[in-house]
């Protein structure tokens, strides 16, 4: 009987391998692109006095009275986000067939960009000040306490009539957590609302229906904080909180929004791949990179919960 190392040499697989991406990225869904032409420029800012009632009343032989309204300006300043690989020769020659390293290059980087532009919105919607409205929950109110004090509901019920009031919209985006999404599926209030009802457990789609809005995005993004070479120190992207707004699904004039993302892109596409010899170093470098800036367009669109896990 030959011994298996005889009959049988390891090599790598080429129908399989491992790789290890942070999905459920957000960005993109929250913050409706905008496509631009210049780095830098202004947009136009109408005044709530358009919500005013002045008075329309007119005696007889009288002129109308006048209703003026009036009109600021915003700005934005992209900036440029870009990461580039070398594939050298000896290496695209040695590599196995399970390896593409151009291809894999491209994707390693451009999901290298896409963990950024998550992490630079999921910075500017958690940051205390961003919004008009906002509440950070203690420890009986948040919503792992599972308590009739902590119901989820009331929450958004009243984050919806606060933006409802203060901008004329009626919020049909909540974003939360993985970990509040958890708690929330769990929550008594939750439950109880649904347990007649379903006997499955409770999804997005129910919460969403619970809530009164279209769509509920759960931000499950995962980073690595870890230096190089130290052991991996995983964590959520996003905090624990719960970000309820308004997002014009369809940007244009006189339109307001929680939030857009300004974008600079060539053919429709926001991110430019490029590749190029470097003969001294006996190899191709492949780059990505892309333009853009998250921005607060209209404050009070958005209110956020804080502090919902505790």
């Amino acid at each position: 009987m030959p011994l298996s190392g005889q009959i049988h040499r390891d090599k790598t697989l080429e129908n399989i391998s491992v790789a290890y991406r942070s999905e459920r990225l957000i960005a993109d869904l929250l913050a409706p692109r905008v496509d631009v032409k210049h780095e830098t420029d202004l947009y136009f800012v109408y005044a709530k006095n358009s919500l005013s009632l002045p008075e329309t009343l007119r005696a007889n032989g009288a002129v109308a009275n006048q209703a003026d309204w009036d009109v600021s300006t915003a700005s934005y300043s992209l900036a440029e986000h870009a990461l580039k690989h070398l594939v050298t020769d000896r290496d695209r020659s040695n590599a196995d067939p399970a390896i593409k390293l151009d291809i894999d290059a491209t994707e390693y980087l451009t999901e290298k960009i896409l963990l950024r532009k998550e992490v630079d919105l999921a910075n500017l919607v958690t940051t205390d000040g961003n919004w008009a409205n906002e509440t950070s929950l203690t420890s009986t109110l948040a919503w792992s306490a599972n308590t009739t004090l902590s119901n989820p509901i009331t929450f958004i019920d009243t984050a919806t009539s606060v933006i409802a009031l203060n901008s004329g919209k009626l919020p049909n985006t909540v974003v939360i957590n993985d970990p509040t999404f958890r708690a929330a599926k769990e929550h008594t209030s939750i439950v109880d609302r649904v347990k007649y009802t379903s006997a499955d457990s409770v999804t997005e789609a129910m919460l969403a229906k619970l809530f009164n809005v279209p769509r509920i995005l759960v931000a499950g993004g995962i980073r690595n904080t870890a230096g190089e070479g130290l052991a991996d120190s995983m964590g959520w992207i996003w905090t624990d909180m719960a970000f309820v707004a308004y997002i014009e699904p369809n940007p244009g004039l006189k339109k307001p929004s929680a939030l857009y993302q300004f974008t600079k892109s060539e053919f429709g596409n926001p991110y430019k791949v490029k590749k190029w010899r470097e003969e001294e170093r006996n190899g191709d470098f492949v780059e990505v990179g892309t333009m853009y800036q998250h921005k607060v367009v209209a404050s009070d669109c958005a209110y956020i919960i804080q502090n919902t896990i505790q």
